[in-house]
């Protein structure tokens, strides 16, 4: 019933998994996908969907499921495979993110964030089991002849809400171009307004290597950061967890097992030595899908996903953009994404250190190899990206 596994669990281990779920709901199941596999420090986390009879028609439901630990009150189905404990839930009942049945709910979004208007459109931007979850909600003009407005409905874990929105008005109030939250948060979900301006990457693929962006700009735009969010707990960049991602590849690329235990020695030499310089604040997570652009003249407009603000290190919020750039495009030849990175990379190294620079980037592209690879096309994707992360190093 499920095109493949993952990990230790056979495509016959999942579908006796989801049917015995699937039964313990009063339901019998038809059908099963895998529409997402991820592996995040040691622990799977799954997004099914299952076709199942149910009340005497056929439905379509979603499931969750993790080998990761979860609350003791969690609302969902425990079981043993392979000496593996698994959870799985129902959606929208997540283990550690409640608000998300409102936020999935189109009647409880028009209840709490839109009660004098229409609720069009309700989409999953991104879902990250026990983690956050994004929804776009598309609401009706307030006016006849007006236009449609867009709210972004960010799912957090308790008690992050709040602090996300206080940063939003902190670095609002310095004068950094954030996106502004509608209101206070309500049942740990963060409603934001639709930003202005076109994705970085969207520009960078229309324009290539000539794009009008110049990556100088964000050192203007990262000195805005005030002092006040040295202040927020301290995070682990993507550049960081390394080890982790290269553990995360092993598990996706068997065959290339050498290959990665070369990188990770190779990191774990360079990481001994690094100048990263001193500790200052930070976006987090500033990659080319969080800035937003001018089409006409680059400038930066808007600036999103705020949640990883804190201390940490100028050359990672450089290296975040100029790894994921490097791989985009990575099916075509030329590869627009590399040259694009490679005027990033020239733009900012100046301004840094360039060795620092080259290995927390290819650091970076080490957390974007899939950690699920049920295709030829996906597995491709995991391969150029090794490919990419050893050209990085070779700017080392």
């Amino acid at each position: 019933m499920l095109t493949g596994g993952f990990g230790p669990f056979s495509r016959a281990d999942l579908t006796g998994l989801l049917g015995a779920l699937v039964a313990s709901d009063h339901r019998r199941m038809l059908s099963a996908t895998l529409h997402d596999v991820q592996y995040r420090a040691g622990h799977y986390y799954v997004i099914a969907e299952v076709s199942a009879h149910h009340d005497g028609g056929v439905g379509q439901f979603y499931y969750g499921l993790t080998t990761a630990p979860v609350p003791s009150e969690a609302r969902g189905y425990a079981t043993k495979l392979h000496d593996y404990n698994i959870f799985a839930w129902e959606h929208p009942h997540d283990p550690l993110l409640p608000g998300l049945t409102l936020a999935a709910t189109p009647a409880q979004v028009r209840q709490h964030f839109a009660p004098d208007r229409e609720l069009t459109a309700l989409h999953t931007v991104i879902y990250r089991p026990m983690n956050r979850a994004v929804f776009k909600a598309r609401l009706t003009p307030q006016t006849p002849a007006g236009l449609g407005e867009t709210l972004y409905l960010k799912v957090l874990r308790p008690g992050i809400a709040q602090t996300l929105y206080n940063i939003h008005l902190t670095l609002g109030a310095a004068g950094v171009p954030v996106v502004p939250p509608i209101a206070p948060p309500v049942a740990d979900v963060l409603t934001l307004a639709g930003g202005q301006g076109m994705p970085l990457g969207e520009l960078a693929r229309t324009e290539g290597v000539v794009t009008r962006f110049d990556a100088r700009q964000l050192i203007d735009l990262l000195d805005r950061f005030p002092r006040e969010i040295l202040h927020y707990p301290h995070r682990a960049s993507w550049a960081d967890r390394y080890q982790e991602f290269i553990q995360s590849a092993h598990q996706a690329m068997p065959e290339e097992y050498a290959r990665l235990g070369q990188l990770a020695y190779r990191f774990d030499q360079a990481h001994q030595q690094l100048d990263l310089g001193p500790v200052v604040p930070t976006h987090g997570d500033l990659y080319e899908a969080h800035i937003l652009v001018d089409p006409v003249t680059g400038e930066i407009r808007q600036i999103l996903d705020v949640d990883g603000a804190g201390p940490g290190y100028r050359v990672d919020d450089y290296a975040c953009l100029i790894g994921h750039v490097a791989v985009l495009g990575y099916a075509h030849n030329p590869q627009w994404g590399w040259q694009t990175a490679m005027r990033f990379f020239g733009q900012l190294a100046p301004y840094t250190n360039p060795h620092t620079l080259a290995v927390r980037s290819a650091a970076v592209v080490v957390s974007l190899i899939p950690g699920y690879q049920p295709d030829e096309q996906t597995r491709a994707r995991g391969q150029r990206y090794l490919r990419v992360v050893e050209a990085l190093l070779e700017l080392a």
